[in-house]
């Protein structure tokens, strides 16, 4: 057989459309053990259902992140569209034959290091199982396929917005050549060239973009297939300089509304038809500040909304300060999106991150920004209640064990969460996790370290998401397909019943626990000297 020269490809939690619904891609955070409903029997057969593909081996469907490089690779002339395919994991042995030189994987989360999997799983999380992405991209790279290819001098070459995880020593264990830090589009084909060349390269090898190996608007390409989720990037990175944030350490572009509408175009001649306007914060599109270019947002919505065939539109990310501070932006392109294709509503993710002035001055200055850190409690349930009058909403993250956080912090978030109760919306707590080893900040296990005051929030929390979740999951799910939408029912089902019982319990105990271990401790004299 002989196969492709270059193959590019995920793991399966990567390469699945999730019967319809984007956001279950997030369970892959949750550990394979542990928790009876997210087994792999379960979840492989009704969410990670994996992509389809031609006789050709080309998937239909693939990352947004590995759409990108395979465009890049192709417009720089480092291969040609006939020697390059994108293809699932699964048929994997009909693409790599004797002309394959190289095999490129997009890892997100490659070690389950991320917020999501290390608060879910792993030795910090619910359940100390490793989680779903670990094991998949560990399976997938040390899997016969690749490593007889690499046996036979193939190189492997990783990278994405997970690359920082996989250190010199698990590339040495799972069989990795080389990994690529950063943006690829103009990195992976300098190397993808080398690697065909012949050149004799050191492996294995880390390789980072420098400043000047970030692409401008004009180097980024266009899709040349469509995307899981129809995921379009509208802009890269954003600027406020949240210090936990990843995507702010990226200079913030906005790409041409052209450009963004041919790739909308791109997902609906290939069948995808939901699309997700990806950028960190949707509103300040066009804006190189901090304020929202309203007529920029408008026509961006009002474009991809006459795009022919389209039956679905939402936003990857939105700032809750860009809703609060322009609420008129906010209601024009969800009232015209929701009345154009019959949506109920519109979901998107956001940070609260935290509840406490304090921490956001210290971690997140600019955040709040047009208003100050003082006013971001504030400033988060105004943006809540806007979203509740226009059917939008939101799917909020909250950080624990942020650096220097105290018991007043934490008092301060549980409060706003339960200001927040009256309005639609998820709240998910997750662990902090820095993007670069710090020493000089203790790590937190979700449960055993959590004080009494931890416990609270973790219950104001579930006591939110109950009361939302089994609407949410009902209104959701009608988009998905038949199997997927049955399985997520169910799902929803034995967590807002079998599972709250539980968990209201448990949180009970665990109070009783800590506050009883407190008194003890509380009664034990001092010494003194």
């Amino acid at each position: 057989m002989e196969g492709y020269k270059v193959v590019l490809t995920a793991d399966r939690t990567l390469m699945s459309n999730y019967g319809k619904g984007l956001f279950y891609g997030f369970i892959a955070t949750s550990p394979p053990k542990g928790y009876p409903l997210t087994s792999p029997w379960l979840l492989f057969r009704f969410v990670f259902k994996p992509v389809k593909a031609g006789s050709d081996g080309k998937a239909v469907l693939a990352p947004q992140g590995l759409r990108k490089i395979e465009a890049s690779l192709i417009e720089n002339g480092v291969v040609s569209s006939e020697e390059l395919v994108v293809s699932p994991p699964e048929i994997l042995d009909k693409v790599i034959g004797e002309k394959t030189r190289i095999v490129g994987i997009e890892a997100i989360d490659p070690l389950g290091m991320g917020p999501a999997s290390t608060t879910m799983s792993g030795p910090y999380g619910l359940i100390h199982e490793e989680s779903y992405t670990a094991w998949q991209f560990r399976r997938l790279v040390t899997s016969e396929v690749i490593q007889k290819a690499r046996n036979k001098g193939v190189k492997v070459v990783v990278g994405g917005p997970g690359a920082w995880q996989v250190g010199l020593d698990v590339m040495k264990r799972y069989g990795i050549d080389f990994v690529v830090e950063g943006e690829g589009e103009i990195v992976a084909p300098k190397l993808f060239k080398r690697i065909l060349e012949e050149e004799n390269l050191e492996t294995p090898m880390r390789i980072k973009s420098r400043f000047d190996e970030v692409p401008s608007i004009d180097q980024i390409p266009l899709l040349k297939g469509a995307t899981v989720g129809g995921v379009v990037e509208v802009s890269r990175g954003c600027g406020r300089g949240c210090r936990f944030c990843a995507p702010t350490l990226r200079k913030l572009r906005h790409r041409k509304l052209e450009d963004i509408l041919k790739d909308v175009e791109t997902n609906l001649k290939f069948g995808q038809n939901q699309i997700c306007l990806h950028a960190e914060d949707i509103l300040r599109y066009g804006s190189y500040d901090f304020t929202v270019k309203h007529e920029k947002v408008v026509k961006l919505f009002q474009k991809t909304l006459e795009a022919e065939g389209i039956q679905s539109l939402g936003p990857s990310h939105i700032a809750l300060v860009s809703i609060a501070a322009y609420p008129k932006t906010a209601k024009t392109v969800v009232e015209m999106t929701l009345s154009k294709l019959n949506q109920q509503w519109m979901a998107f993710q956001t940070g609260i991150e935290t509840g406490s002035p304090r921490l956001v001055e210290m971690h997140m200055e600019k955040k709040p920004y047009p208003f100050k850190p003082s006013q971001w409690p504030e400033v988060v349930e105004q943006a809540f209640a806007i979203c509740a009058d226009l059917n939008l909403v939101p799917c909020a993250t909250i950080i624990v064990n942020l650096p220097g956080e105290t018991e007043d912090d934490v008092i301060k978030t549980t409060e706003l969460v339960e200001k927040l109760y009256p309005y639609k919306s998820l709240i998910t707590p997750l662990l902090y996790v820095p993007f670069q080893e710090d020493s000089s900040q203790k790590k937190m296990r979700f449960i055993e370290d959590a004080k009494p005051y931890h416990i609270e929030l973790y219950r104001t929390v579930w006591k939110h998401d109950m009361k939302w979740m089994k609407a949410l999951a009902e209104e959701y799910s009608r988009g998905n397909n038949l199997v997927t939408r049955f399985f997520i029912k169910f799902f929803v089902w034995f967590i807002s019943t079998y599972a709250n019982k539980h968990a209201t319990k448990f949180f009970e105990e665990k109070l009783a626990e800590k506050r009883k271990i407190k008194e003890e401790i509380a009664l034990i004299p001092s010494i003194k000297v």
